[in-house]
């Protein structure tokens, strides 16, 4: 873990900071060099699945993606969605997420307050609340 922090960040944080939303731009920077950044794969899906993206928006999330850690979905990972979706009501993303997150020991950054709720098992805060 080389000392820094890793966070993984949840699909609307990523949107917020490249949408330059001042509260997780705020919480970001704040982190300051102590952190390292990623995302799960489900992520990376939902970015460059979005119905009507345009060519510029693709090319600044791929440029953003091509900065940080992408966890790739392994078999272990599978394996906890499968426990967490028999367990919770998490939907299908937001389970890969979070078991992303869980096997990986990252702290999940999201501004879904339904997430960290139903995953009160797992280290997360959400800066659109600060």
């Amino acid at each position: 873990m080389n000392g820094k922090s890793n966070l993984l960040l949840d699909t609307n944080i990523v949107i917020g900071f490249l949408n330059g939303h001042k509260q997780i731009n705020n919480f970001l920077s704040n982190q300051g060099n102590n952190y390292k950044l990623n995302v799960s794969q489900i992520t990376r899906i939902e970015l460059l699945g979005f119905p009507n993206i345009t060519n510029n928006e693709e090319a600044i999330i791929k440029k953003f993606l091509v900065e940080i850690n992408v966890y790739s979905l392994s078999e272990e990972i599978e394996n906890k969605v499968i426990e967490l979706r028999k367990i919770t009501r998490l939907k299908l993303p937001d389970a890969i997420i979070v078991a992303t997150a869980l096997i990986h020991k990252l702290k999940l950054i999201t501004c879904d307050e339904q997430l960290i709720k139903s995953s009160d098992f797992l280290l997360s805060t959400n800066p659109c609340n600060i």
